[in-house]
């Protein structure tokens, strides 16, 4: 269902704190009706690869123990060979299936069959016996499954028969008219020779057995000619030495029959001097007079979808229409010659890279799809096979009953996680996040650079790092020169290392026009010869980019889009001969590095998180009490509106200047925080402190500097003459302040002089007053429940000590982390039970961030006043728990412990329903933290608790650092008296 909080509209509320808020019921007609649902979270769990992995595994072990069978002799090749990397034999052993054992079926025909369906996996999804050999219904289960869709599941097993079923199956599975599969492999696995494997393994098959479950032609398409890193490398393929594959008599006959072709001329709407004609056409035309098999051709998807080509075109050339019109033909013929020549190749398959684009909704996104679909006019396309390294695109599948919303692309026949390439054929990388303005950003990420990845690789390349700017302009006027001062103070006179690339340079841009050798340059960035090491560069190098010399990428820019964080990062991350002992850098600032863990969380199910010490820091959480229930409350959000203005003397204001003031306003992690990617969770590894400070020109240490800066902005109501009379005394002492703090004003990325001058400015300006009114967003969230399957917690701090955990399992860590689910047994049974009322624990363990937050919990466990009550540890920070939150004026405050009482004093019980009537949020504070923390807890004391009668709210402070609760004990029964 969707939730209140999707549909709840906030209300202005007077100065007297009324709620005027929108009922519920106001916004029934917008929900689904009790019938219905909605996935709240998209989907993104692949089902038909995972079944695959388990057929193929089954089906590849058979064929090597029959020593007869013509698919054995061609796998033990390959493993003699051991030319391959794991990813790519893989994939091809899935290949191998959907062609011998899937007899290059549709997906969809290939579960409808009964291919996928397996007895013994259907025990392992828990399948009802109604589901037995209905195999699109059994396959939609498991999908429903996998995905936590409980009353998609259970719509199905009303009635597993349905032939609605068939339609959704096919919707899920994007409905192609071809076999249609996707191969998802990450970046730097080997994409392009995997695409050369599959292209000699069916011309193989297709010539031994003279059977047209393999294709004997091929077109391989790049996606939009803009993207221009991706055509060179496809073009790679022609490196590719079957050998690899075969014995070498076989590969030399192979190599007799294949011909590659690149069709990168001019496009069909501009002429060249062949007579006229299309250039591409030639091409293909005069290959094809010599052969009919073989032939591979590479090429972009305008070059074949770019003229105008209707639904109703493809009806008049229909022959068993009635609208068929031989005139029309000839038209179309005419000017849709390549693409109607290369639809007429015998028996071929379409191999797509970067599929990922032919999925998306944009119009030329969709160019990619549109060209398969047109080369299918005559029925001539074998099969589609897709390459992706990011295979998710959000799509919705909409019936009477429900909505789907699908993220991950879901006819993947191949998945080979990020996490496991990295070293392995990946680098492995240090992601250093720094918080801190722009400029800064950049010099330090040239400092880390050249400081600890300055590096000349075995075959002479050099290390390079690439920055990605938003736009040609701002690479130009802003990034490069900060650029170059950098490199006057840090490396002179090798100005010449930095290297700009870009395209699309509009009549608007012309001033930053490129020389014409700008291409090549960048196509030969990674020889040995390149002197370049930073490579700046705008809307390029995202994907396909080829250069294994590329060790760091900084990411000077905000507000990205989606999965671009990924892609560029990942640039960096190819091998160059050993990924073991290869490092690569990534500096992001914290909106980035947030986009980062976000993609890899939504996209593989990882994480930034430590490599080196990954199985040491990490243990299971094994959830107690799924379910605790839903929390309905209000977020409350302040708005001022002006009442009154009124001329002020500056005098006494002048006096209380405090710089203070903008080091809580404007607080920013001066550390740069240094972290790592792997499995499940995140943990960073590091924190550091900034190695330079960069001394700019905007330093003011004069005093009439300062004060003329300060009338600037006072736009005539003092002029500088007047300050500096009447107000140089106090001025200096702010200016001296000012200074002071330079270095921290210097990095600060939310903060500049100019926000300061403007506020000493408003000193001397007239002064307004504002009336205080409110607004009320009526939320609820399923309380301290777990976003995924296999929850994790780090227990290492980076230090190496272990954090502050309940049960504390320090000697027996290594124990639990191979068997984590004895934790419940060793300390929550018999005399050993921690918990002997059953009031706390949804999840062990706890990690809490103080040894007075653990005092306070085993306290509280011991009363007998907390019988009827539940009390429930809120304040671990992680994205994959669902905590209870409150935002305030200063900042998202996450509670440490809530206290809950349920309606007719009933008590958690699983698989029952109890509604939580009252809310007693409980914080425990060190004395040094308090001070920080006493605006927040204003505003919940005041503001939160005004509009939330059902909560309360106390705060505990250790004042004298003993960490002792104890002390506590009659406050806090007090208080659950008053509960």
């Amino acid at each position: 269902q969707h939730s209140t909080a999707q549909h709840s509209t906030a209300q202005h509320s007077t100065a007297q704190h009324s709620t005027a808020q929108h009922s519920t019921a106001q916004h029934s007609t917008a929900q689904h009706s009790t019938a219905q649902h909605s996935t709240n979270n998209p989907i993104s769990n692949g089902v038909v690869n995972s079944l695959l992995q388990y057929k193929v595994n089954n089906w590849i072990n058979a064929k090597k123990e029959d020593s007869q069978s013509i698919e054995s002799a061609f796998l033990k090749n390959i493993e003699q060979n051991n030319y391959l990397r794991q990813p790519q034999k893989e994939a091809l052993e899935v290949f191998l299936w959907l062609k011998f054992a899937g007899n290059n079926k549709s997906l969809y025909d290939i579960i409808k069959s009964g291919l996928l369906y397996d007895n013994r996996l259907n025990v392992e999804y828990s399948i009802p016996k109604q589901f037995e050999n209905k195999y699109v219904a059994t396959f939609l289960y498991q999908f429903s499954k996998n995905n936590k869709l409980e009353k998609f599941a259970t719509e199905l097993n009303k009635n597993p028969e349905a032939e609605k079923w068939d339609k959704i199956l096919k919707d899920i599975l994007h409905n192609f008219d071809y076999p249609n599969y996707l191969y998802s492999l990450p970046m730097g696995a080997g994409k392009t020779y995997l695409m050369a494997c599959f292209i000699y393994t069916e011309l193989y098959f297709s010539t031994i057995l003279n059977d047209k479950r393999f294709a004997q032609n091929f077109i391989i398409f790049a996606p939009q000619a803009s993207k221009t890193a991706i055509l060179p490398s496809l073009k790679t393929i022609k490196n590719f030495n079957p050998e690899y594959l075969f014995s070498k008599d076989i590969a030399t006959r192979l190599k007799n029959v294949i011909h590659i072709e690149i069709l990168d001329a001019l496009s069909s709407d501009r002429k060249d001097k062949l007579q006229g004609k299309n250039p591409n056409l030639e091409k293909v035309n005069r290959l094809n007079q010599i052969k009919e098999t073989g032939l591979v051709f590479i090429t972009n998807a305008e070059k074949v979808v770019m003229e105008k080509y209707s639904d109703s075109d493809i009806v008049m050339t229909d022959k068993n229409s009635i609208l068929y019109d031989s005139q029309k033909i000839e038209e179309l013929e005419k000017t849709n010659e390549l693409r109607e020549r290369l639809s007429k190749l015998k028996n071929f398959t379409v191999v797509l890279d970067e599929v990922h684009h032919s999925y998306a909704k944009e119009k030329d996104e969709k160019k990619l799809r549109q060209a398969v679909n047109t080369l299918n006019q005559h029925k001539n396309i074998n099969n589609v096979i897709g390459l992706s390294g990011t295979p998710y695109v959000d799509s919705k599948i909409i019936t009477e009953e429900f909505t789907l919303k699908l993220k991950q692309i879901q006819d993947i026949v191949y998945n080979y996680p990020l996490n496991l390439g990295i070293g392995n054929f990946l680098k492995i990388p240090e992601i250093k996040k720094a918080d801190v303005k722009e400029s800064t950003f950049i010099k330090q990420s040239l400092t880390d650079f050249f400081r600890d990845f300055d590096k000349t690789y075995y075959d002479g390349t050099q290390s390079k790092i690439a920055f990605y700017c938003p736009s040609i302009a701002k690479l130009n006027d802003e990034i490069l020169p900060v650029i170059q001062e950098w490199y006057v103070k840090h490396r002179p006179n090798k100005e010449s290392e930095i290297f700009k690339f870009y395209t699309n340079v509009s009549k608007d841009e012309e001033k930053y026009k490129l020389p014409k050798d700008a291409l090549a340059t960048f196509n030969n960035l990674d020889k040995p010869y390149c002197k370049k090491r930073v490579i700046l560069l705008v809307a390029i190098g995202k994907e396909g980019w080829d250069c294994k010399s590329l060790t760091a990428v900084s990411l000077p820019r905000k507000h990205t889009t989606k999965n671009f964080v990924l892609q560029t990062t990942c640039r960096c991350l190819r091998e160059v001969k050993d990924a073991k002992i290869e490092k690569a850098l990534i500096y992001l600032c914290p909106d980035n590095y947030e986009a980062l863990d976000k993609e890899l969380q939504e996209n593989y199910k990882l994480s930034i998180r430590d490599l080196k010490n990954e199985k040491k820091q990490f243990i299971d959480v094994q959830v107690r009490k799924p379910n605790l229930g839903k929390i309905k409350y209000k977020q409350v959000k302040k708005e001022w509106k002006l009442i009154s203005c009124t001329t002020e003397t500056p005098d006494e204001n002048i006096e209380t200047f405090n710089f203070d003031y903008y080091k809580y306003k404007y607080f920013y992690q001066t550390d740069i925080t240094t972290a790592g990617i792997g499995g499940k969770g995140i943990v960073e590894r590091e924190n550091q402190p900034l190695q330079t400070r960069e001394i700019e020109s905007t330093r003011i240490t004069n005093i009439e500097d300062f004060i003329y800066r300060i009338s600037d902005y006072l736009y005539g109501k003092y002029d500088e003459t007047e300050l500096y009379k009447q107000y140089k005394t106090s001025l200096e002492k702010i200016l001296k302040i000012i200074d002071a703090n330079h270095d921290w004003l210097l990095a600060n990325p939310k903060l500049n002089l100019e926000i300061i001058l403007q506020d000493i400015a408003s000193i001397f300006a007239d002064s307004k007053k504002y009336k205080e009114d409110f607004i009320t967003v009526d939320t609820e969230i399923e309380l301290l429940e777990w976003l995924t399957n296999t929850p994790k917690i780090n227990i290492m701090k980076s230090s190496g000590e272990i954090e502050v955990l309940i049960p504390q399992i320090e000697n027996d860590i290594k124990t639990y982390q191979k068997h984590p689910q004895d934790i419940e047994t060793d300390y929550f049974i018999n005399e050993n039970n921690i918990d002997p009322n059953d009031i706390s624990f949804n999840y062990v363990p706890y990690k809490m961030d103080s040894i007075f937050e653990k005092s306070a919990l085993v306290e509280m466990l011991k009363l007998s006043e907390l019988a009827g009550l539940e009390v429930y540890f809120n304040g671990f920070k992680d994205k994959e728990l669902q905590n209870f939150y409150i935002e305030t004026p200063r900042g998202i405050y996450t509670p440490d412990f809530l206290i809950l009482k349920r309606k007719e004093n009933k008590k958690y019980k699983k698989g029952q329903k109890g509604d939580i009537e009252k809310v007693l949020i409980v914080e425990t504070k060190g004395k040094p933290y308090y001070e920080d923390f006493k605006t927040k807890e204003k505003f919940i004391k005041g503001d939160f608790l005004h509009f939330n009668k059902n909560f309360s709210f106390h705060c505990f402070v250790d004042e004298d650092g003993k960490n002792d609760f104890s002390r506590q004990l009659i406050k806090f029964k007090d208080l659950l008296k008053i509960f």
